[in-house]
């Protein structure tokens, strides 16, 4: 997936206002980053890329990059 598409998709998906997402974006910067937008950053990890999180793993996801980390570098393209 190219990222840009990533980023369109995350913010599609968490319903976020239309904001410019680059990997060193801070989540928890974002408008509208709360714990329903945590829930639903969980269910996007599964059903975009099949990947589970837990509460632990989650909290260690700080920036856009590091989402990116724990989904896997190997499937995002420049």
């Amino acid at each position: 997936m190219k990222k840009l598409d990533f980023y369109t998709e995350l913010i599609d998906f968490l319903e976020f206002e239309p904001v410019t997402l680059t990997e060193n974006t801070e989540l928890k910067s974002l408008d509208g980053y709360d714990s329903m937008a945590v829930m639903s950053l969980i269910a996007f990890c599964d059903e975009k890329f099949s990947k589970k999180i837990n509460a632990r793993e989650i909290q260690n996801l700080t920036t856009v990059g590091s989402l990116m980390d724990f989904l896997g570098r190997e499937n995002f393209t420049d």
